[in-house]
């Protein structure tokens, strides 16, 4: 019984290193585990961004497509710059 008493006042420093491993340990650990947590984070809002993108992209891609239709430049001539057809009365409200 007083073999491990004086085991461990021999080796204290044995036992004050392995407790600061193990603290060291614990710190990296939790480091890690908030870089994994902000990099998720991350991934989520460039995986947002990115369908984003796409939908624009597709949007746009219909848009250049429909550029050769002579109906969708009638409407955008109608629209954006206000054009009417000959014969027709344009009105405007105030």
């Amino acid at each position: 019984m007083r073999a491990l008493p004086l085991f461990l006042l021999r080796n204290w420093w044995v036992l004050v290193f392995v407790l600061m491993v193990w603290a060291l340990y614990l710190q990296a650990i939790h480091k890690k585990n908030h870089l994994v947590v902000k990099l998720e984070e991350k991934v989520q809002s460039l995986e947002k961004a990115y369908s984003e993108a796409a939908l624009e992209k597709e949007a746009l891609l219909l848009r250049i497509e429909s550029q050769q239709d002579l109906e969708w430049m009638e409407l955008v001539l109608k629209e954006k710059l206000g054009v009417v057809p000959e014969g027709q009365t344009k009105v405007v409200f105030k």
